[in-house]
C-alpha cells in the first residue's frame, strides 16, 4: 500500500510542479513587462568585434581591472571564425549572470549594425561604444562620465588616445604596454581644465546618455563595414542641439584599425563609398536652422523634426504605422505603398492613436487628396494631408500643416520616396516664398535590422 501511495503521489507532485512553473512564468512575464524600457543605473559597454580574439581578451581584461563603476559588457560578434564565441561563453560563465552578454551576428554586418544590435540590448542609463583593439586605464570611465555630466548640454564625450585621426590624438611617450599602464595612471588625474568642445568624435570610444539614443535613433547602417558612421552620428547629435566634448584627462590605448586592416585593399573602396554616401546625405546641411535649444528639448520630437509627415513607418516588429501630425496610427490591412523602417526609440516619441487607420484611408492621405477622410481618433483629423508639390528647382517638396518643407538634397527626397508622390501643382518662386517655411526634410538612417 505504501508503494501504491507513493506512486499516486507522483502525478500530484507533477501537477504542483507544473502549477509552480506556470506561476513563475506569469510572475516573470509581468516583471519583464514592468522592467522593459526602465534603464539600469550603470553603463553599458558595447564592443563590436570581428576575428580579433586576442585583442578582445586584452580589452576585456583591462575593463575588469580598471572599472570599479557599475557596468555591463555587451560584445557583438560580426561572424568571427577564431574561437571568439567559445571564449565569450567561457568568460560569461566565469563572470556570472548578466556581467557579460553577447550576440553572434553570423556574418560581418558592419560596425554600425553591430553597434546598433548592442544598443538595442543595452540596459544602462549611459551607453559606451568601445573598439575591441583598445585598452582602458585607471579612472577612464569616471573621467569620461564627469566630462559628460560637467559640460552643459554635452551629448557625446570621447577620450584622448595614441592612435586616431583628428583632435583626440595626443603624443604618448611610452613604447611598451607596461609603460603605458604606468604613464596613463598619472596622466588620468581628474582635471576639468583639460576638457574641450569639438565638432567631431571618432567611434573608437564614445560615451553618451540613453536620452540621446531616444532622441536621434540608431547608427546609419548604410555605411558599409566601417568609417563615417561615427561622423554621421556626431553630426546628428549636433543638429539636435547637443555638444561634443573631448575628456582630455581620460586616456585609453588604441592599437588602431585592427579589424579594418584585416579587410585589406577592399577597405579603400569601402571608405570612398562611405565618404560619398556621407556627403550626399548631408549636402546642404549648412542651411539647416539653429539647433534645438536645451530648454525646448523635452517637448521636441528629436530627429523626427527632420522627417516628413504623411508617411508609412515600419517598426521593429513589422507593424506598419501611419505617421502624421506627431502621432501614429497602426495601419489595418495590406500596405503596398512605400514605407520606411524607423528606429523604435523614435517611434516611441510619437503618441499612439487608440484606433487603427484602414489601409485604404492611409493610402488616400499618402496620395495627398484634399478631400481625404479624416483620421480616426484625431483632434485635427479633418486637416488636409501633406501635399506633394513641384518646387521651382524641380525637386518635390511637401506642404504640411500649412508649411513648405523642402528636401535637404536628392538623397533626402529619394529616402522618403518623394518622387513617387502624386504632384498636383507646381509652385512658382513667388508662390513658394509665400508659404511659411517648415523644417527641411533629411534622409533617415538606413536600418537593415529590425531595431
Amino acid at each position: 500500500m505504501a508503494k501504491a501511495g507513493r506512486r499516486a503521489a507522483v502525478p500530484e507532485n507533477e501537477k504542483l510542479h507544473a502549477q509552480g512553473r506556470e506561476e513563475g512564468y506569469r510572475q516573470g512575464l509581468e516583471a519583464g513587462r514592468q522592467a522593459f524600457g526602465v534603464p539600469w543605473p550603470g553603463t553599458s559597454i558595447i564592443i563590436p568585434t570581428f576575428d580579433k580574439r586576442g585583442y578582445l581578451e586584452q580589452c576585456l581584461d583591462s575593463i575588469l581591472a580598471h572599472t570599479p563603476e557599475p557596468y555591463e559588457i555587451i560584445v557583438v560578434d560580426n561572424g568571427s571564425s577564431d574561437g571568439t564565441a567559445e571564449m565569450l561563453a567561457s568568460r560569461g560563465a566565469a563572470l556570472g549572470f548578466g556581467r557579460l552578454r553577447w550576440r553572434l551576428m553570423g556574418r560581418n554586418a558592419g560596425f554600425a549594425a553591430a553597434v546598433n544590435r548592442g544598443l538595442m540590448m543595452a540596459r544602462g542609463e549611459k551607453l559606451l561604444l568601445l573598439n575591441n583593439d583598445t585598452l582602458v586605464t585607471p579612472r577612464w570611465l569616471d573621467n569620461l562620465t564627469a566630462c559628460l555630466d560637467g559640460i552643459p548640454n554635452a551629448g557625446i564625450v570621447g577620450p584622448v588616445t595614441n592612435f586616431i585621426s583628428g583632435e583626440q590624438r595626443i603624443d604618448a611617450p611610452y613604447r611598451t604596454i607596461p609603460a603605458m599602464r604606468a604613464w596613463a595612471a598619472s596622466f588620468n588625474e581628474p582635471d576639468p581644465g583639460r576638457w574641450r568642445e569639438t565638432e567631431r568624435l571618432t567611434g573608437f570610444c564614445m560615451l553618451m546618455r540613453r536620452g540621446l539614443l531616444e532622441e536621434i535613433g540608431y547608427f546609419d547602417e548604410g555605411y558599409e563595414v566601417g568609417n563615417y558612421e561615427d561622423d554621421d552620428f556626431s553630426l546628428r547629435a549636433r543638429l539636435a542641439g547637443y555638444r561634443l566634448a573631448i575628456a582630455g584627462d581620460a586616456f585609453i590605448h588604441h592599437y588602431g584599425n585592427v579589424s579594418i586592416r584585416s579587410i585589406g585593399r577592399r577597405m579603400e573602396a569601402i571608405t570612398l563609398r562611405n565618404r560619398r554616401y556621407f556627403l550626399a546625405k548631408w549636402e546642404g546641411a549648412g542651411s539647416l536652422p539653429p539647433a534645438i535649444r536645451p530648454e525646448e528639448r523635452s517637448a521636441s520630437a528629436g530627429e523626427l523634426e527632420l522627417y516628413p509627415g504623411g508617411i508609412a513607418a515600419e517598426g521593429a516588429d513589422g507593424t506598419v504605422w501611419w505617421v502624421e501630425s506627431g502621432r501614429r496610427w497602426r495601419i489595418d490591412g495590406a500596405w503596398t505603398l512605400p514605407s520606411k523602417r524607423i528606429a523604435m526609440p523614435l517611434l516611441r516619441r510619437l503618441g499612439v492613436a487608440a484606433e487603427p487607420v484602414p489601409a485604404e484611408l492611409a493610402a488616400v492621405r499618402w496620395h495627398g487628396l484634399p478631400d481625404a477622410p479624416p483620421l480616426p481618433d484625431a483632434p485635427d483629423g479633418g486637416a488636409k494631408p501633406p501635399e506633394a508639390v513641384l518646387l521651382p528647382d524641380g525637386s518635390v517638396g511637401l506642404v504640411e500643416e500649412g508649411r513648405l518643407r523642402r528636401p535637404l538634397n536628392p538623397l533626402a527626397a529619394s529616402s522618403w520616396s518623394l518622387e513617387r508622390r502624386p504632384v498636383r501643382r507646381r509652385l512658382s518662386p513667388a508662390e513658394a516664398d509665400a508659404i511659411p517655411a517648415g523644417p527641411a526634410i533629411a534622409a533617415a538612417p538606413q536600418l537593415h535590422q529590425r531595431l
